[in-house]
């Protein structure tokens, strides 16, 4: 028997995917354009210098893309097979755990490495540029792949014991928050407790974050030993994912008849049991309402788990207050706190909005809902109000604290801000994140309801949502910016900061308002349309560069999705 046939098998099939080698062109020029940038911007300096911010600035993106992308694309692999009831079949051969395992990793890792290995050489530009060494470039790329495996297997452990895809996800990521920054905090907590304790790298080491910071080596004072410790911990770790994930799978794929006590749903009901008349009245004050509203908004916890996270982070940030009373309040902490909350409800908001679609569409309830007495615009708001009433509470909440963040700013003694303009700049940078905090929250709900019905997943129907709301209006800002300070007008005029700030506040409005229109206009007109169709491979957009001859998997046994 051939050793590891479905990684064979799906490498075979990735030689002759034309996605494969898109995927490394579009990783290198994305590398060249961001290097572009930085030269472009950072042209007045030494060539020494301009290879050190080159250098620096793709390690750092290397680094986040590492530990982002490979959570991204195996956290719902396995998951995926069990929702579907396939992965069953795949035991019903002489596979292994492992193998399977392997098989998903290999299918779904292989872009996503050549996404970062096409990276590489733009990064050793900064070595012909000089101030760095071949020894850091080559600490940096073997960080960013240590990443990535890390990445991949959380992932994929994440994977294996969730059916939930935004479940699998989200355990993902908070396995990886943990693992990055659960030593660093015990670092510091132990620094404020004892004020003159010897400081040491050794509870530095368990954190792969350590090694991002390490491998630019003497430069920031590292030895060698708080480079190859943490890279090698971060080497065991995704190793005993994939070990974990290898004794799990064979195991995990069976319909469970008892429900697990532990699950969220199920401890918050055995700690506060329902009122069937409560229960019964609020059922049918929704359906009063709206049908659809009680179908998507029926479930209490999603807005009892809103309102706890948001408790448990303020209960954090009042502990941060009680400790260090004086620097908490500054503006930096702020602006910083804000920015978290905003974030994670633009992202909470994408999620909840993509969800309820996406599955619906993939069990053929919007097709027999659209067969019922229900309009689309019935419809539509129904998830809608859906939305709003698992949120209003957070987002009241989330604008409270900003206004309070006004007053505090005002009164930060460290960045003083003594002069009128000051005071005027301050509050325009707030009020005009508040209204786009509003609107894009507004702008997510409407785009993320249209990418619902026309994605698979949930993952990837709201970050196409959140991409077109959040990142491209910053895209713009920044290429516009680029090309006003360097090629229009060479660098000699520069923008005044309340000049810049309206600019970005009228990029944002601007996106928002096209993409609002955007999304309903074709929710009302082809919602029936596309609700009732069946999900089919797209036509690729690289149509002129098919050639002629067998299809792509021609002669490959589909032994795995």
């Amino acid at each position: 028997m051939t050793f590891l046939p479905i990684v064979e098998r799906e490498l075979r099939v990735a030689s002759r995917r034309r996605s494969t080698y898109l995927g490394r062109l579009a990783g290198a020029v994305i590398a060249m354009a961001v290097a572009g940038w930085i030269m472009l911007t950072m042209s007045g300096n030494s060539p020494a210098q301009l290879g050190v911010f080159l250098f620096g600035g793709l390690s750092v993106i290397l680094f986040i893309y590492s530990i982002g992308a490979g959570a991204r694309v195996t956290s719902d692999c396995l998951s995926e097979e069990k929702r579907e009831g396939t992965l069953g079949l795949l035991f019903l051969t002489d596979l292994k755990g492992y193998d399977i395992v392997a098989g998903k990793l290999a299918a779904n890792s292989l872009n996503t490495f050549y996404g970062l290995l096409s990276a590489f050489p733009v990064l050793a530009i900064s070595l012909l540029m000089g101030g760095v060494t071949s020894a850091e470039f080559w600490r940096v790329t073997l960080v960013a792949i240590n990443l990535l495996f890390l990445s991949l297997a959380t992932g994929m452990f994440a994977s294996s014991v969730c059916r939930d895809e935004r479940k699998a996800t989200s355990l993902a990521f908070f396995i990886l928050l943990v693992l990055l920054a659960g030593s660093p905090l015990i670092e510091m907590a132990l620094n404020i407790a004892d004020h003159n304790r010897a400081r040491t790298s050794v509870f530095l080491w368990p954190s792969p974050a350590f090694a991002c910071f390490s491998a630019f080596g003497k430069k920031i004072g590292f030895q060698p030993a708080d480079f190859w410790i943490p890279v090698l911990l971060t080497q065991l770790y995704g190793w005993l994912f994939l070990i974990l994930a290898s004794g799990i799978v064979p195991r995990a794929w069976q319909d469970k008849t008892t429900k697990n006590p532990l699950e969220f749903s199920n401890f918050w009901r055995l700690v506060f049991p329902r009122d069937a008349t409560k229960e019964k009245s609020r059922r049918t004050e929704l359906l009063e309402i709206n049908p659809f509203l009680w179908l998507a908004g029926r479930d209490f916890l999603k807005t009892a788990l809103v309102r706890i996270v948001l408790l448990t982070l303020s209960a954090i940030w009042i502990w941060g207050w009680a400790t260090w009373p004086k620097e908490w309040v500054s503006i930096p902490v702020c602006i910083m706190t804000a920015i978290t909350l905003h974030g994670l409800l633009k992202f909470w908001v994408a999620s909840e909005a993509c969800h309820r679609f996406v599955q619906d569409r993939k069990i053929g309830a919007l097709e027999l809902l659209l067969s019922t007495p229900l309009s689309v615009a019935e419809i539509l708001r129904g998830q809608r109000l859906a939305l709003f009433r698992q949120f209003s509470g957070a987002v009241v909440f989330v604008l409270a604290v900003d206004f309070l963040f006004i007053f505090l700013g005002l009164n930060d003694r460290e960045f003083a801000l003594n002069s009128l303009s000051d005071k005027i700049f301050w509050a325009m940078l707030w009020a005009a994140g508040i209204i786009i905090f509003v609107m894009d929250l507004y702008a997510i709900s409407w785009v993320g309801m249209w990418m619902a019905l026309r994605s698979q997943k949930v993952n990837r129907a709201s970050g196409a949502a959140l991409t077109r709301i959040l990142m491209l209006p910053w895209i713009a800002f920044f290429l516009s910016l680029t090309l006003w300070g360097t090629l229009l007008i060479g660098g000699r005029v520069g923008w005044d900061e309340k000049v810049m700030l309206v600019y970005w506040f009228l990029l944002c409005v601007i996106n928002n308002m096209i993409f609002i229109n955007w999304a309903k206009r074709n929710l009302f007109d082809r919602f029936r349309e596309i609700a009732t169709q069946r999900f089919e491979p797209r036509p690729s957009r690289f149509r002129f560069l098919k050639s002629s001859g067998n299809d792509e998997t021609a002669g490959v046994p589909p032994l795995i999705k």
